[in-house]
C-alpha cells in the first residue's frame, strides 16, 4: 500500500524560501481553494514528480520538470512582485503501512540532474539526524524499473507490489511499469477526465489498459497467460529434445550396421509395452544379445587353435616389448592429460568467478557514474574518503609526497579499465575452454588406442606361451581380434541404447507433466475466481453509476465488462463515451476508478489503496452528484487514502463539506496562492 504523509516544496529566491509544507492523513483529504489557479494542481503535480510519475501529467514526452509550472523553476510572484527562482526541490514523505521513507527530488539545480532521487530512511523530521541513512537512485531512464539503483525498482519493493512481466509491442517482455499502474488511480486535471484511464502514458505495453485492470484486481488471466506462454516454450523444448534423442538412437544403431524398429518419432506418453517394442536387430533378425552370444561361441571355437611360435619367437617377443613400452607411454600421457584437465577446469571456474565480479563492478560503476552525472554527492563519497572505488585501498591525497607513485582513476576511466579487463578475461576463458576441449579429444583417442594395445598385448602373450605345434593361419588371429572388437562395439551399442531409452522415459514423463499442466489451464485463461471478480466489478460499477445519477441511459441492461476483451465498460458492445454526455463521462470515470478500489478491497487485489482526483467537478457536475461522490469516498474508510483537489466556488459545495463529520476527512485549504514564504 502507498500512503502519502507529507509534502514539502522548497523554492529558493533572493527574497527567501517559498513553498508549501502540508501533511495528509488516511481516509479522505481535500486540497481546497475558493478560486481556480491557486496552485492545487501544482501541489498534486509535486506529489507525482516526487514519485517519478510525471509521465501521467504530460505523456511520454513529459519527462522531468517540464511538466511543472514556472513557479517551480523560473519566477514566483509575491504580492505582485516577481522573484527569480534560484534553486528548487520537493520532499515527499510516504509510508507502506509499516515503514516510512522521505523522497527528495530537485527541480532546478546547477549541479544535480532532476533524474536523481534521494531516499531518506525515515520521516522528513528525521532527515537532520546524522543517524538517518540516505541512498541515491535514478529515475525515468533505462533500467530504472529493474536495476538495484533504479528508483522505481526501489519503490516497487517498498510498496510490496511485485509487478509482473508483460508483453510489449515489439514481442519482448518487460516489467509492468508503475507509471501505468498509478495512471488508473491518479486522475489529473488536463488529461485524466477525457476517458477511462486516458492519462495512461504510452510505454509500448500490449493492451496496457487490460493489463492494468488484471493486475489491480489480481486476476488469474495474467498469470494463466504467462503460464500458457511458458508451456508453449516447454512444448517446443521437449519436441526438440525428443527429435534429437530419436536421431541419436538411429545414428548409434546405423553406425554399427544394425536396425531399430518402432521408435516413437513424436512426443507422447509411452507405456511399458511401447518400450518393449523398441527393438535393435543385427543382420535383419538377431537381437544384440543373440548376436553377442553367437560371436562369443565363434571366438571360443577359434581359441582352440594356437599358432606355432618357434620360428618367430624373437619377433613376437620384440613386438610385445614395444607394445608394452607404448602402453606405458600412453598411460603416462593420460596421467598428464588428467592433471592438465583438472588444472584447466579449476582455471575455468576461477575465470568465470572473476568475470562475474567484473560484470558486477561494471554495473555498479555505471550506476555510480549515472548518479554522479546527475549530481549525487553520495556517488563520490568513496573517492572523497580517499578510497579507491574498486579495490577500496587508501589513496594518498598529498601531491607533494615523494612516496606517491601513481594516482587513481575516475569512474569513467575505471569503467573503461573494467571493460578491457572483461575482454581479457573472456579471451582467456575462451582459450582455456578450447585447450580443454582439445585435451578431451586427445584423451578419448588415447583411451581407444590404449584399449587396442592392451588387447594386442594380451594376444601376443597368449601366442608366446602356447605349447601347441598346431599350424594356424594369421587369419584366425585376425578373426579373433575382429570378433573381439565386434563384441565390444555391440556391447557398447547395447549400453548406449539402454541409456538413450532411459532418457526417452524421462522425456515421456516430462511430456506427461506438460500435458497435465496444460490441461489444468482454464479455457481462454479465465478462472472461476476471475469471473467472480469481473462480475463484482460490473455490479460495483453500475451501482456507482446509479449513485452518481448517470442519466445518459434509460436502462443499465446493456452495460457490460467483458473479460474476453479490454476489461473496460461498454454499452451494447460500444465504448461508453459514445453514448454518454460530457458530465456523464465524468461520472463513468468516477464510477470505474472507485469500483476498481472497491473490488480490490473485497477480493484482496493489488490496488495500492490510494486515489487522487484533481478537480472531479468537471463539466458542470451538479452539487447533488458531487455529494454522492464525496459520500462514497468517505465510506471507503480510514484504511485507504483518497486525495481530492476541489474548488469551492459555490455555496452548495461548501455546505456539502461542512456537513461532513470533521473526523471523516482532512482539509488543506489554499488561501490565495499555494506557495508562500516558508
Amino acid at each position: 500500500m502507498l500512503r502519502i504523509n507529507r509534502l514539502r516544496v522548497e523554492i529558493n529566491t533572493a527574497n527567501g524560501v517559498y513553498g508549501i509544507d502540508e501533511s495528509f492523513q488516511s481516509g479522505l483529504n481535500f486540497v481546497a481553494s475558493l478560486d481556480n489557479t491557486c496552485g492545487k494542481s501544482s501541489i498534486l503535480a509535486a506529489v507525482y514528480y516526487c514519485l517519478g510519475f510525471e509521465q501521467i501529467l504530460g505523456g511520454a514526452g513529459g519527462i522531468g520538470s517540464k511538466v511543472l509550472t514556472s513557479a517551480f523553476k523560473t519566477t514566483i510572484e509575491d504580492n505582485g512582485k516577481p522573484w527569480t527562482v534560484t534553486e528548487s526541490g520537493a520532499y515527499l514523505e510516504i509510508s507502506n503501512g509499516n515503514e516510512t521513507r522521505t523522497i527528495y527530488r530537485n527541480i532546478k539545480s546547477e549541479i544535480k540532474d532532476n533524474r536523481l532521487m534521494t531516499v531518506y530512511y525515515g520521516s522528513y523530521d528525521s532527515i537532520g539526524d546524522y543517524k538517518t541513512v540516505s541512498e541515491d537512485y535514478y529515475v525515468n531512464i533505462q533500467n530504472a524499473a529493474t536495476s538495484e539503483k533504479g528508483f522505481h525498482a526501489f519503490l516497487e519493493e517498498f510498496l510490496h507490489m511485485n509487478l509482473p512481466l508483460v508483453r510489449t509491442s515489439d514481442g519482448n517482455e518487460r516489467k509492468l511499469y508503475l507509471q501505468l499502474v498509478f495512471a488508473s488511480m491518479f486522475i489529473e486535471q488536463k488529461h485524466g477526465w477525457s476517458d477511462i484511464l486516458s492519462g495512461m502514458p504510452i510505454f509500448g505495453v500490449r493492451e496496457s489498459k487490460k493489463r492494468i485492470v488484471e493486475y489491480v484486481l489480481g486476476l488469474d488471466t495474467l498469470k494463466n497467460g504467462k503460464e500458457r506462454d511458458r508451456l508453449s516454450t516447454v512444448k517446443a523444448q521437449l519436441e526438440r529434445k525428443w527429435e534429437q534423442l530419436i536421431s541419436d538412437m538411429e545414428q548409434s544403431v546405423y553406425s554399427e550396421s544394425c536396425e531399430i524398429s518402432n521408435l516413437p518419432t513424436h512426443p507422447r506418453v509411452l507405456s511399458d509395452a511401447d518400450y518393449s517394442r523398441i527393438v535393435v536387430s543385427v543382420s535383419g533378425s538377431l537381437s544384440i544379445a543373440d548376436e553377442v552370444q553367437r560371436l562369443t561361441a565363434e571366438y571360443d571355437r577359434l581359441r582352440q587353435l594356437k599358432p606355432r611360435v618357434h620360428d618367430n619367437f624373437e619377433a613376437l617377443n620384440t613386438e610385445l616389448s614395444e607394445t608394452q613400452t607404448q602402453t606405458l607411454a600412453f598411460e603416462s600421457r593420460l596421467q598428464d592429460i588428467w592433471r592438465s584437465l583438472a588444472g584447466h577446469n579449476e582455471a575455468i571456474k576461477r575465470l568465470n568467478t572473476d568475470l562475474e565480479i567484473v560484470n558486477s563492478d561494471i554495473r555498479n560503476n555505471n550506476d555510480a557514474a549515472r548518479l554522479q552525472k546527475f549530481g549525487s554527492e553520495a556517488a563520490g563519497e568513496d573517492i572523497s574518503a580517499d578510497l579507491c572505488p574498486v579495490c577500496k585501498q587508501h589513496i594518498q591525497d598529498n601531491l607533494l609526497d615523494i612516496n606517491v607513485t601513481s594516482g587513481f582513476m575516475n569512474i569513467e576511466d575505471n569503467i573503461r579499465h573494467l571493460k578491457e579487463q572483461k575482454k581479457m578475461l573472456e579471451f582467456t576463458l575462451g582459450s582455456r575452454k578450447e585447450s580443454r576441449d582439445k585435451l578431451h579429444r586427445e584423451k578419448e583417442d588415447l583411451e581407444a588406442r590404449l584399449q587396442t594395445l592392451r588387447r594386442l598385448a594380451h594376444t601376443l602373450r597368449s601366442d608366446l606361451f602356447t605349447t601347441t605345434d598346431t599350424e594356424a593361419s594369421e587369419a584366425i588371429m585376425l578373426k579373433r581380434i575382429e570378433i573381439t572388437n565386434r563384441i565390444e562395439r555391440l556391447s557398447k551399442l547395447g549400453n548406449t541404447i539402454a541409456t538413450l531409452t532411459q532418457q526417452l522415459r524421462e522425456l515421456s514423463k516430462e511430456w506427461n507433466t506438460y500435458l497435465d499442466q496444460k490441461g489444468k489451464l482454464p479455457k481462454n485463461d479465465i478462472s472461476e475466481s476471475d469471473i467472480e471478480k469481473i462480475t463484482l466489478l460490473k455490479k460495483k460499477f453500475i451501482d456507482n453509476l446509479k449513485r452518481y445519477h448517470y442519466s445518459s441511459l434509460s436502462s443499465f441492461e446493456g452495460i457490460d465488462i467483458s473479460i474476453d476483451s479490454s476489461l473496460l465498460p461498454t454499452i451494447d458492445g460500444f465504448d461508453m463515451k459514445f453514448d454518454s454526455s460530457a458530465s456523464d463521462g465524468i461520472r463513468v470515470i468516477w464510477a470505474f476508478t472507485m469500483s476498481l478500489l472497491q473490488v480490490s478491497i473485497e477480493k484482496n487485489g493489488n490496488h495500492p489503496n490510494v486515489i487522487v482526483f484533481d478537480e472531479p467537478a468537471q463539466q458542470s457536475i451538479v452539487p447533488e452528484d458531487m455529494k454522492s461522490f464525496i459520500d462514497s469516498a468517505v465510506e471507503i474508510g480510514k484504511s485507504f487514502q483518497i486525495i481530492v483537489a476541489i474548488t469551492l466556488n459555490s455555496q452548495e459545495l461548501n455546505e456539502i463539506i461542512n456537513e461532513l463529520d470533521v473526523s471523516s476527512y482532512h482539509k488543506i485549504f489554499i488561501d490565495g496562492k499555494a506557495f508562500n514564504l516558508l
